[in-house]
């Protein structure tokens, strides 16, 4: 059930709908949806995310849920996310005043706007992140990989991020039948 209301889960976005919602929001709302996306962390993560947390090598995530660090190495996609931070500042996304950052609230009002304007129902700031996992696991990602970019503690919590209808996950299942009885 997408998200209503603050209720429910938060969308999954297909290929197709992440696509429109980055090109039409603006800077710098489409640079914390994509790193977001590209490293699966929760838009709070991302809007408070220090300048110093970049490497040239990787990415290093506070996750407000379990307060433990992530490490997110720089691959093709999220190097090209990471060119729209705007460098020599404290926090990637800058607020108003000096050293704060933009808030989760400002990000979350934009989101809701592009959404809307797109007839997007049931998208949130975590459909992101959800976004990915399910992609990922779509990709036949091993679970355990996914976990780790997640930074979810355990395989169960996970799975509740994971979106596949009850038809794809018997078509992976009657597939995988097939290749062991073959």
């Amino acid at each position: 059930m997408p998200k209503v209301n603050r209720e429910g889960k938060a969308l999954v976005l297909s290929l197709e709908q992440l696509g429109a919602v980055f090109a039409q929001l603006r800077y710098p709302h489409n640079a914390i949806a994509n790193l977001c996306y590209w490293t699966a962390s929760r838009a709070g993560e991302i809007v408070a995310l220090p300048t110093k947390a970049i490497t040239a090598e990787a990415v290093l995530i506070k996750q407000t849920k379990t307060k433990v660090n992530k490490e997110i190495d720089i691959y093709p996609k999220l190097a090209a996310a990471l060119e729209l931070v705007s460098p020599g500042q404290v926090y990637c996304f800058p607020g108003r005043k000096p050293d704060t950052h933009l808030t989760l609230r400002a990000f979350q009002k934009e989101l809701d706007s592009v959404c809307e304007s797109l007839d997007i129902r049931g998208a949130s700031s975590h459909s992101f992140r959800r976004s990915m996992a399910t992609h990922l696991y779509l990709a036949q990602v091993d679970l355990e990989s996914i976990r780790q970019t997640t930074g979810h503690k355990s395989l169960t919590s996970l799975t509740e991020y994971i979106d596949i209808s009850r038809l794809q996950a018997q078509k992976k299942v009657a597939a995988a039948l097939e290749k062991i009885w073959a």
